[in-house]
C-alpha cells in the first residue's frame, strides 16, 4: 500500500470515515468562505484531522503548498523536529477561486485537499 502512495496524489477514500493514516495526512484549509476582492486574508493549512502528524527525522512533512486552482501560489519547506505541519499564508484574490492545499510526507507521498472561496 505505501508504495502506491508515491504514484499519485492521495485523498481519503471517505472523508466522513477516514483511517488513521488518512487523518494524519489530510491537509485542512482554514480560511473564510467569502472574502473581499483584493483584500489580504489568512489561509492556514494544517496537516492532520484529530491526529497530529509526526515531525521526526524518520517521518515528517517536507513541504506544504497553497495553490489557486492549477496556478502555483506559495510553498513552505519544513524541517523535521524543528517545525510542525501547520503554515499560515497571507493571500488576496480577485475572483472566485478553488484553493488547493498539498503536502508531501517523506514516507506517505503527496496529499491534497480543496476549498472553494467566493469573492465579493
Amino acid at each position: 500500500m505505501t508504495e502506491d502512495l508515491f504514484k499519485q496524489i492521495n485523498y481519503p477514500k471517505n472523508p466522513e470515515s477516514m483511517s488513521d493514516l488518512e487523518k494524519k495526512h489530510w491537509p485542512r484549509i482554514e480560511c473564510p468562505d467569502v472574502v473581499e476582492a483584493g483584500k489580504p486574508f489568512d489561509v492556514t493549512v494544517n496537516i492532520g484531522v484529530g491526529i497530529d502528524h509526526p515531525s521526526e527525522l524518520a517521518h515528517f512533512i517536507e513541504w506544504i503548498d497553497l495553490n489557486r486552482g492549477d496556478l502555483g501560489t506559495t510553498r513552505a519547506y519544513l524541517q523535521p523536529k524543528y517545525s510542525f505541519p501547520r503554515v499560515t499564508f497571507r493571500i488576496s484574490l480577485d475572483q472566485d477561486t478553488m484553493l488547493v492545499a498539498r503536502e508531501s510526507c517523506n514516507l506517505h507521498g503527496i496529499w491534497e485537499n480543496k476549498k472553494q472561496v467566493r469573492v465579493k
